[in-house]
This record gives structure tokens, C-alpha cells and sequence, in this order.
């Protein structure tokens, strides 16, 4: 089984010509720019200084933009996008999935950066970052984490210490009753220190980034965790487009003047008297 295979947009000769003159392409609108970047800067802020594992394909955005962002820079968190799609957990939890599928998985989140001995032992604690709803996905994940922790033989309560949890939801009214997803979650008792945060956004965003855009990584459901496919496919147009959307945001990120304005927008956060947050500030201002 190979992971998932994504195309890297630093390294433009990887591409060849899938992003030229891209039928359908336009360049997003300043309104989901700047949602983008408000949302990126919280998270970062809420992170305080953590590695950053965005799940699935939903936050494919912030991945892109963020690693144009942190080009060249030395000494700020690493970034990895996860390949993974589980919304259900199904009777018998993860403890059921066939040993050949979850080998696979296994294999697809130790090659992000998502092993549970590396949580437990790396310098940076690990936030998890993805859309949130109901929480389904957050849920299959971690307790993948703690089988794979189990068959490791890796202390869970080292893992668990060292997690952080960000939720990207859709911005409601704030108000003493409004639900918050991490409410009534039974499964949290598996990661009772970890950080807990949200970070909202307009409607419109996260339904834009979530479900209306394409995607340049294909699904990576159950079906496919014990894939022997290699290497790329040649993209079609829906990738395509995803794959040049990618590669605008990496460039956006890249810029002195991005960067100016996503760690403007972190100074602004309280979360600016934690010593990491106020050293990636520097890091981003140095360029």
C-alpha cells in the first residue's frame, strides 16, 4: 500500500503544464481570502506553537496557503495534510477494521507525521485541525490513534497529553445556549488533557471549502486504505483546478505582504503572551 499520492506545490517541475490555462479556473473571491486568513491566524494562535495535522480534504486550503506562508522560514511548526476519511465508527468502533484495511491507514498516517510514538515524543505537541459538525470524523480518528497507540505498545496517556484539538465550524450567534460540538461527546474521556478550541467562520466559507470546492487529493475512504496504486494519476479537469486554486494560495502565502497581514492579524489575538505565538510572529515578519 502507498499513501495517497499529492502533488507538492514547491516544487513546480512536478506539474508540468495541468496548470495552465485551467478551463473554469478564477481566482477566489477577497471575501473567502480574507476569511481564510482570519481563520489561519486563530489557529495558529490557538495552537500555540503546535505541529499542525489538518485531516482530510476539507482543510486543503489552509494547508496550501500555509505552507506558502511558512516557506523558507526556519524554526515554526510543521505542517501535514492527513489523509483520512471516517466519519462513522460503526459497531465495534476501530477495534473492528480489518487488520489488511488498517495496515494500510496505519501505513497512510504514519508517512503525515500521525504515529502515536511520534505525538508522544516529538518537541512540538500535535493540534488536529479539520471541519467539525457533530464531531464524527474527530472521533473515528482518535480512537484509531489509541488502537494504533494499543498495537505499539506506546504509552496513550503520553499521546493524549501532547494532542490539541481545533474545530473549524460555521460561525452562530454567540450566546450562553448555543451548542458547541465538543458538548455530550462520550469519546473525549480518551483524550481528557488534551486542548480543546474552536475556530469559526462564515457560513458560506466553510460550505465553500468543505463541500463546493474540488479537491486536488482524492478521497482516501475505506475502500481504498489497502490500495496497491502508486503514484499519480493524471489529474482531470475537476483536479485541475483544484490543483492551480492550490497553487495560487501557495504563492499568496509566499509574498511579504501575505505575510505581513496573517501575522498582523495574530498580534491582534490575546494568545500573543504565549512565547511560541509571539516567536512565529517574528519568524513570519523576517522575510
Amino acid at each position: 500500500m502507498t499513501t495517497p499520492f499529492r502533488w507538492s506545490f514547491d516544487k513546480r517541475e512536478q506539474l508540468g503544464s495541468w496548470i495552465e490555462d485551467v478551463p473554469g479556473f478564477y481566482k477566489p473571491h477577497r471575501e473567502d481570502i480574507d476569511a481564510l486568513r482570519s481563520a489561519a491566524a486563530r489557529i495558529l494562535a490557538m495552537s500555540d506553537g503546535a505541529d499542525l495535522a489538518f485531516i482530510g480534504r476539507s482543510p486543503e486550503n489552509f494547508y496550501d496557503y500555509l505552507c506558502g506562508c511558512f516557506s523558507d522560514l526556519e524554526s515554526v511548526p510543521s505542517l501535514n495534510l492527513v489523509p483520512f476519511s471516517m466519519r462513522w465508527i460503526g459497531q465495534g468502533e476501530a477495534g473492528s477494521i480489518p487488520t489488511h484495511k488498517f495496515s494500510g491507514l496505519r501505513e497512510a498516517l504514519e508517512a503525515r507525521g500521525l504515529s502515536p510514538a511520534r505525538i508522544a515524543t516529538a518537541d512540538r505537541p500535535t493540534a488536529l485541525v479539520d471541519m467539525v459538525a457533530y464531531g464524527g470524523t474527530m472521533e473515528a480518528l482518535v480512537k484509531v490513534l489509541h488502537r494504533m497507540a494499543a498495537e505499539d505498545g506506546t504509552d496513550w496517556n503520553a499521546v493524549q497529553r501532547r494532542l490539541k484539538i481545533i474545530g473549524l465550524t460555521t460561525r452562530k450567534k454567540n450566546s450562553p445556549n448555543t451548542w458547541r460540538w465538543q458538548q455530550n461527546q462520550t469519546w473525549l474521556d480518551l483524550v481528557p488533557d488534551a486542548t480543546i478550541k474552536n475556530v469559526s467562520a462564515p457560513a458560506g466559507f466553510i460550505f465553500l471549502i468543505a463541500n463546493g470546492q474540488d479537491k486536488v487529493t482524492r478521497s482516501f475512504h475505506y475502500g481504498r486504505w489497502d490500495s496497491d496504486g502508486a503514484g499519480a494519476d493524471t489529474p482531470d479537469e475537476e483536479q485541475r483546478r483544484a490543483m492551480k486554486l492550490a497553487a495560487w494560495l501557495y504563492d499568496l502565502g509566499g509574498t511579504r505582504e501575505e505575510r505581513q497581514r496573517l501575522s498582523s492579524l495574530i498580534t491582534k489575538r490575546p494568545e500573543m503572551k504565549q512565547p511560541a505565538t509571539r516567536a512565529l510572529v517574528s519568524a513570519l515578519r523576517r522575510i
